[in-house]
């Protein structure tokens, strides 16, 4: 009894160590009765080369995706001219009929505004200004010379391209007589088109053509001009352009911006 109590320490670790042992026996004996009941290894055979595919699919693939086709309602290559350009693309005929019917093209007068101004003297130069588009709602406001006339609803395609400060002395009884006119010239210009010359507070007219379309074969002919956007088929569209001798307009989807070109029934 005096000998295990002298060496109780010693005898619990030859006790454990004699037990790690025993495990570790036992596991590699575990291990190698594993092992030699796994399959050997099945004997893998000379692989047949794989068939080379065509790369031209492949390349036609990518270039379909980089280029996707536009869905209108016209075949073949046209060659569409837009603001004095031409470009060609390639158009696809859809399943379904396009919603958008062009019934025609026709040339419209209307009647253009120039409204008010302001001017640095020290520069001679007008900025600020103000123009009325008949069929417009709204006033255009524009910063500077050479400026687009358009706003975040629409974009008339005009363009301010010259300012002239101009003055002449009328008589008018109602303000004593003489006195001093502001007939200062502003002109713009379409993009292909001739320069109007608006003169403050005095309408002028320009002509522009416009698309008579319906939504469907049964639905009522509406006039669209260029920037003016629509409803039809539960889609909204903008008018991009409009061609008088082709007969054709381009419109955009306002959601997913591509193109479609409608060509006039007429």
């Amino acid at each position: 009894m005096d000998f295990l109590k002298k060496h109780y320490e010693k005898i619990v670790l030859a006790i454990v160590l004699v037990a790690l042992i025993a495990s570790a026996i036992f596991l590699a004996l575990k291990i190698s009765a594993l092992s030699s009941e796994a399959p050997p290894n099945p004997v893998v055979g000379k692989a047949a080369l794989a068939t080379h595919a065509v790369f031209g699919n492949y390349s036609n693939a990518i270039g379909a995706l980089a280029q996707p086709p536009l869905w209108t309602n016209t075949n073949g290559l046209d060659q569409i001219p837009l603001n004095g350009q031409s470009y060609t693309q390639q158009v696809v005929i859809p399943t379904n009929d396009f919603p958008v019917v062009l019934m025609g093209v026709v040339r419209k007068p209307f009647k253009l505004l120039f409204k008010i101004y302001s001017y640095d003297a020290s520069t001679n130069e007008g900025y600020n200004f103000q123009i009325n588009f008949q069929f417009r709602s709204r006033t255009f406001f524009i910063r500077s010379v050479g400026e687009l006339i358009k706003d975040r609803y629409e974009d008339t395609g005009y363009k301010i391209t010259k300012f002239e400060k101009k003055s002449t002395m009328v008589n008018d009884p109602a303000l004593g007589g003489q006195h001093e006119k502001d007939v200062s010239e502003l002109t713009v210009q379409h993009e292909g088109g001739k320069p109007v010359v608006l003169v403050l507070g005095e309408e002028s007219e320009d002509q522009e053509p416009v698309a008579q379309m319906r939504c469907g074969q049964a639905g009522a002919t509406r006039e669209y001009r260029r920037g003016q956007s629509f409803d039809c088929d539960h889609k909204t569209y903008r008018v991009f352009d409009i061609d008088i001798d082709l007969k054709q307009m381009v419109i955009i989807d306002t959601q997913t911006q591509e193109q479609h070109i409608i060509k006039s029934q007429q």
